[in-house]
């Protein structure tokens, strides 16, 4: 994202431990104006940025990557730690860079809006719903992405292609709306173009279970039998899982969300230790 307000960057500096000739690491604020999270974090790492700073961008990168995958409850606690990690202050000025870039009250509301508008049947109806997610860089590919299944799923097949390549525009790096533009080269025939779309989506995210799943459909499309399998072995493996850690992510969600959960939490505990006490009294007692 830009800013035409800001001022002209300041000089680039190499900090202390890089070798004489290396090449200066860019000047972190700018990097944060311009969206690119992974390599803000690595700047900040390499600078030693002050700790609440570097997980400030941990907490948004961790928001970016959960929010490609739709684990929505995981972009939340992301969220919550983002939140968090800014009261520190102990660098207000790139603090208050990253705040402008990545405004939590913004994420918040986008993010609210992808979970609030999923199985919307109205394409209008979804593009106004999904409104705040595509006005916010961090969610905007998400929610074309969004549109876009919606039109497949309706045999909009051109409409959905231009929504899923502007999502691709928003975030080179968002791996299911590559892999949905993969499902469409298959339903066209064009099964090598579907390969070539999946093996780049397992590149982005190896550990994505679609990308596996839909190669092996390309390639035994292909007559790659051997391969075609191993592929899709290997998504059921992963898909297997993701379905864990999402189950575990959504019960931490309700637990953290819940003031009811939480006291039952406690309750649980209670009894446990409450059982373990009879048992080792009774034990005593049996001697």
């Amino acid at each position: 994202m830009s800013d035409p307000a800001r001022s002209a960057a300041p000089s680039a500096v190499k900090p202390a431990g890089l070798p004489a000739d290396a090449a200066p690491l860019p000047d972190l604020a700018e990097v944060i104006r311009t969206g690119e999270w992974r390599r803000a974090l690595a700047v900040s790492r390499l600078n030693g940025t002050d700790t609440d700073v570097q997980e400030s961008l941990e907490a948004v990168f961790r928001f970016q990557e959960t929010v490609r995958a739709r684990r929505y409850p995981s972009a939340r606690r992301a969220l919550a730690d983002y939140r968090e990690a800014l009261t520190g202050g102990s660098n207000a000025s790139e603090l208050s860079v990253l705040r402008h870039a990545a405004d939590p009250d913004t994420l918040e509301g986008a993010l609210d809006a992808l979970a609030a508008h999923l199985k919307e049947p109205d394409p209008l109806a979804l593009e106004t719903g999904l409104a705040p997610a595509l006005a916010q860089p961090l969610t905007r590919a998400e929610a074309l992405n969004i549109q876009g299944v919606l039109l497949a799923i309706q045999d909009n097949s051109e409409e959905a292609r231009t929504l899923f390549e502007g999502a691709l525009e928003a975030d080179a790096g968002h791996y299911r709306a590559l892999t949905n533009l993969g499902n469409l080269d298959i339903e066209r025939g064009d099964f090598a173009a579907a390969e070539t779309k999946y093996r780049e989506v397992i590149r982005l995210s190896p550990d994505y279970d679609g990308g596996h799943h839909n190669l092996g459909v390309a390639l035994r499309r292909q007559g790659k039998m051997g391969e075609a399998v191993r592929s899709i072995r290997r998504g059921q493996q992963l898909g297997m899982k993701r379905s864990k850690e999402d189950t575990d992510a959504e019960v931490k969600a309700q637990f953290a969300s819940n003031p009811l959960f939480r006291g039952l939490r406690w309750v649980l505990i209670a009894v446990v230790v409450l059982v373990l006490f009879l048992a080792l009294r009774g034990m005593l007692g049996a001697r």
